[in-house]
């Protein structure tokens, strides 16, 4: 194909006797259209990685591809610093530093139509619908020759100073975060729309021919459907245009007044019938000889590489196979194709190259000399194709190939192989829940934590930015990014009450799960002892071993275990459209409200991928610091001792530890162990006391004092106290000393 093109070039310049000089001739446009030196033709992996390298050629792209582009201008990375803490109770001040950075990326060297999806790092940046899946700013300049700089370019380098870039198609990003990146630039691809639909051969020919300046070119004739095509190198025309060939069937000739380029076969010029060492023509001898090449010299496999758009252009491969070669022909062409369609294009390929392997020599008068390389000349009845051809004399000698004829590009039945594709569907609201808990994983805290659940209806759910203001809205920070929807919903029926301290065997709720992609399922109870099922309802924390799914996202729970880590006190009042959160501690995010918070409000926001802060919905938090608050007490007790005093005894349970161990105390969890005490019976608080261990002693002298003589029925509240929060949650129990 390359020296049909450019013997046909050098046709046009200089006639008959310019077919000659023609392959020099299109040296040099070669040169002046893509710069010289060794030539290769574009490949797919031109396109794959992205760089900024000084005088790196910019891709010329055509129909639907994916590509990644080169940074053109930069600020560098952005810093900013955090600072937390600092107060008197809420540890020593720290600061915490994001970065982000603003750049460009170059795209086409010619107009495109859109930008649609963008990857960074593998991971989608940008949906097909232009909303950013990350923090950040994107804007795409189409390449038109009247483009403005753009904006921040402008304000960065000054006014008059910004190049506009005109006639190439670039992206701009302002303030990418990148938390998500290892706080580096990621590596970005761009899902290019350059022209509406599928283009032709005969397309790309003739941008090609009028980038190059390299003459006028008929194209009309040339077809074939390519999804996208890219020249992503300096390379030449010769190049360029031998790979089209390789993708859809071409052929070109010198109409006397333009080079055309078809993807009909080439019409056949008769040449006299005669045999070896037959008549002469005009004084001038004939001769004619072929030979054929050995089969093992000839390919076995044809692989053909190229970019499937059903597999978000990832790198497809297609084969076609043969016996009776000895070798295999690959070729990595920067088209995005179907499966089906690079396996038809394999092989066409391959059939090709066997027929070509007839190869033959002709001698003819020098008055054939018009014929160029890719001319098509009958001999005996058959068609061959001119590869090249010499001057010996006054005659002209042709190198002669075996011509197939065109070989229609249909697609094969093939099968593309599956691909690990992100999800390109609307993002959708946030839903975010902020939970007040006691602690759920290993460590204690030591300030007001909080945890913070996000997801939403749509499928197409990823991520959202939780925001928190701690001046009733007046300035909100970033507490950081929910990446993984957690499961969520709300109650449709009644959680009655229920045992706290066993199973509760008779009570089951039903929820309704926030979207369809939520699911639950059925656990053991020794995977239920071990921690799984923990879901918060309302405020009570519950476990469970069997769900039924009931349909249309709703789901019932039973086997239930009650009250878990210390919530006993929310395990009464349930009621229809409380909030169910399955706990998942990979899936929060946890954020340490300042002690001195404990008893204020906060005010928090998860916003979306292209939701704007100032309409995204506020959540208004209570914090509580259960986490810091003691658990309530266990297994109450009272006996009479000699003396008429009454020894009140209970076992210590801890924040620190829930994992109950025969014959050992729970770790204390606290600064100092103290329990606040009252005791009535049936009216006001007679005696409020406190005791340093898990007992207290109520005198005689006491009770005399409190109740004019021993008493027999007591109402006593003991709460463990911390020197953080005070008085934890409270145990009241009814106790009966007989006399």
């Amino acid at each position: 194909m390359a020296t049909l093109v450019l013997g046909a070039v050098g046709g046009l310049l200089g006639g008959p006797l310019g077919v000659i000089v023609g392959s020099a001739i299109g040296q040099g446009v070669d040169r002046a259209a893509f710069g010289g030196g060794r030539r290769q033709g574009p490949r797919l992996s031109d396109l794959a990685v992205q760089g900024s390298s000084y005088g790196e050629a910019v891709p010329r792209l055509y129909g639907m591809t994916r590509v990644a582009g080169q940074v053109i201008w930069s600020t560098g990375l952005i810093e900013t610093a955090h600072s937390s803490g600092g107060g008197k109770r809420s540890g020593p001040r720290t600061t915490s530093y994001s970065y982000a950075a603003s750049f460009a990326v170059l795209l086409s060297a010619r107009e495109i139509i859109g930008v649609r999806r963008v990857w960074a790092d593998g991971k989608l940046l940008r949906g097909s619908d232009g909303g950013m899946l990350f923090p950040g700013v994107m804007r795409v300049h189409l390449g038109s020759e009247g483009q403005a700089p753009d904006i921040l370019i402008e304000s960065a380098e000054g006014m008059g100073a910004a190049p506009a870039y005109r006639g190439l198609a670039y992206a701009v990003f302002e303030d990418l975060q990148l938390a998500e990146f290892a706080n580096r630039v990621p590596n970005l691809t761009f899902e290019i729309e350059a022209d509406s639909g599928p283009v032709s051969a005969g397309v790309v020919v003739s941008d090609l021919f009028e980038a190059a300046e390299a003459g006028t070119v008929e194209t009309s004739g040339a077809g074939g459907s390519l999804v996208g095509f890219s020249v992503g190198r300096q390379t030449s025309l010769r190049s360029v245009l031998g790979t089209l060939g390789q993708l859809v069937p071409l052929s070109a000739h010198d109409d006397g007044a333009q080079l055309v380029v078809t993807s009909a076969a080439p019409v056949a010029v008769a040449i006299p019938d005669v045999d070896l060492g037959g008549a002469s023509d005009g004084g001038v001898r004939v001769r004619a000889m072929t030979r054929r090449a050995a089969a093992d010299a000839l390919p076995t496999e044809v692989a053909v590489g190229f970019a499937d758009p059903e597999r978000d252009y990832q790198p497809g491969l297609q084969r076609a196979r043969r016996r009776g070669g000895a070798s295999n022909m690959a070729f990595d062409l920067p088209a995005t194709m179907v499966a089906g369609a690079a396996k038809a294009c394999a092989e066409r390929l391959l059939g090709e190259a066997w027929t070509a392997r007839l190869t033959g020599e002709v001698m003819l008068p020098w008055r054939w000399a018009t014929l160029a390389p890719g001319d098509a000349v009958r001999v005996a009845a058959d068609d061959w194709r001119v590869r090249g051809w010499t001057m010996e004399g006054l005659s002209v000698a042709l190198e002669v190939e075996r011509m197939p004829g065109v070989i229609a590009a249909t697609s094969a039945v093939s099968d593309g192989g599956r691909a690990n594709v992100d999800v390109d569907l609307p993002h959708g609201p946030t839903v975010i829940e902020v939970m007040d808990l006691p602690p759920i994983g290993a460590d204690l805290p030591t300030t007001a934590r909080l945890w913070l659940a996000a997801a939403g209806p749509s499928a197409g759910w990823r991520r959202a930015e939780v925001l928190v203001s701690r001046d009733a809205g007046a300035t909100y920070e970033s507490l950081g990014i929910i990446g993984s929807p957690s499961i969520m919903g709300t109650t449709v029926t009644v959680l009655g009450e229920g045992p706290c301290e066993r199973w509760d065997r008779r009570n089951s709720v039903e929820v309704e799960l926030l979207s369809d992609a939520m699911w639950l399922e059925s656990r053991s109870i020794a995977s239920v002892l071990a921690g799984a099922n923990l879901a918060l309802i309302g405020d009570e924390l519950v476990q469970f071993t069997t769900v039924e799914a009931l349909g249309g996202r709703r789901f019932r729970l039973s086997g239930l275990l009650r009250g878990r880590r210390g919530s006993e006190a929310a395990a009464v009042g349930h009621g229809v459209g409380e909030r169910f959160v399955l706990l998942d501690p990979l899936l929060l995010l946890p954020f340490d409200a300042r002690v001195g918070s404990i008893g204020g409000t906060l005010m928090f926001k998860a916003v979306g991928p292209g939701d704007l802060s100032g309409s995204v919905p506020v959540v208004t938090a209570p914090v509580i610091g259960r986490a810091l608050r003691p658990l309530s007490p266990a297994h109450v007790r009272g006996s009479r001792v000699a003396g008429g005093d009454i020894e009140l005894r209970w076992t210590r349970r801890s924040r620190q530890g829930f994992d109950w161990i025969d014959g050992a105390d729970a770790p204390l969890g606290e600064e100092t162990e103290r329990y606040a005490l009252t005791i009535r019976s049936g009216g006001p608080v007679l005696r409020a006391s406190s005791a340093f261990e898990s007992r207290f002693t109520y005198t005689a002298a006491d009770q005399a004092a409190d109740f004019g003589g021993p008493v027999v029925d007591i109402d006593l509240n003991i709460a463990q106290t911390s020197a953080l929060t005070g008085p934890g949650a409270g145990r009241m129990q009814d106790i009966h000393i007989p006399a």
